[in-house]
C-alpha cells in the first residue's frame, strides 16, 4: 500500500512540476499585466488542442527511418527540422490566428502567444517526463532525474521563444505586413534544437547555444516591432 500511495504522489508531482510553469506565467500575466483571464484560459485550450494535430502528423508522416543506418546525423537533422520542427510550429501558428487579437497591442497579444506555446510545451514535457522517469529508476541514477528535469525545462524555453517568434508574424500579418522571416526562424530554432539535443557527446550542449539565440531573437525582433508600432 505505502509503494502504491508513493506511485500515486509521483505522479501527481510530476504532473505540477511540469505544468507548473504554464500555470506560474499565466497568473503572472493576468494578475501583473491584466491580461484577460478568458482569452488566457482560451489560449490554453488552443494548445491543447494543437497537440491533437501534431501527434497524428508526427504518427503517419515518414520518420526517414531508412537513413538511420545509412546516414544517422542526415537522419537525425531531417527528423528534428521537418518531423518535429517543421510540423510543430506550422501547427502552432496555425492556432496561434485563432486567438482572439482585436484592441490587443503587441505586448499582450506576444503574451496569449507565450500561453499557447507553454499549453503545448508542458503537456509535452509530461508525456517525456512520465517516458523516461520509469528509464531513470530501472538503471538506479540519480543524474538521469536532472537530465529529465533540465531537458524538460528547456525544452519549454524552445517553445515558449518560438511561439513568441510566430506570434509576432500573426501579429504582423493582421495589419498585412508579411515577414516570413519570423516564421521561418522558429523552424530552424527548433530544428537545431532538437538536432543538438538528442547527441549524447558535448555536441548537445550546442542546443544551450540555439536557447540563447532564441531568446535574443525574439527579443530583438518584439522592439523592432514596438519601435515601429
Amino acid at each position: 500500500a505505502d509503494y502504491f500511495c508513493f506511485l500515486w504522489l509521483l505522479f501527481f508531482c510530476g504532473i505540477f512540476l511540469c505544468f507548473f510553469p504554464l500555470i506560474a506565467f499565466t497568473l503572472f500575466f493576468i494578475l501583473y499585466y491584466k491580461l484577460s483571464t478568458l482569452h488566457s484560459l482560451f489560449a490554453i485550450l488552443l494548445g491543447l488542442l494543437a497537440v491533437l494535430p501534431i501527434s497524428l502528423i508526427q504518427y503517419i508522416v515518414p520518420d526517414f527511418s531508412s537513413l538511420a543506418v545509412a546516414n544517422p546525423v542526415l537522419y537525425s537533422l531531417l527528423k528534428s527540422l521537418i518531423l518535429y520542427s517543421f510540423v510543430e510550429e506550422v501547427i502552432k501558428t496555425a492556432f496561434v490566428f485563432l486567438l482572439p487579437h482585436k484592441n490587443y497591442e503587441v505586448r499582450n497579444f506576444l503574451f496569449l502567444g507565450f500561453i499557447l506555446s507553454l499549453s503545448v510545451a508542458c503537456f509535452e514535457s509530461s508525456v517525456y517526463f512520465f517516458e523516461h522517469l520509469q528509464n531513470a529508476k530501472k538503471i538506479g541514477a540519480d543524474l538521469m532525474y536532472f537530465q529529465i528535469c533540465l531537458r524538460i525545462f528547456s525544452a519549454l524555453l524552445i517553445h515558449f521563444t518560438c511561439t513568441g517568434l510566430s506570434s509576432l508574424f500573426v501579429f504582423e500579418c493582421r495589419k498585412k505586413q508579411f515577414h516570413f522571416i519570423l516564421l521561418l526562424l522558429p523552424i530552424l530554432i527548433h530544428g537545431s534544437y532538437d538536432f543538438f539535443a538528442g547527441f549524447q557527446n558535448n555536441f548537445r550542449f550546442f542546443s544551450f547555444a540555439v536557447l540563447l539565440y532564441s531568446l535574443i531573437e525574439c527579443r530583438i525582433k518584439y522592439s523592432n516591432i514596438v519601435q515601429n508600432s
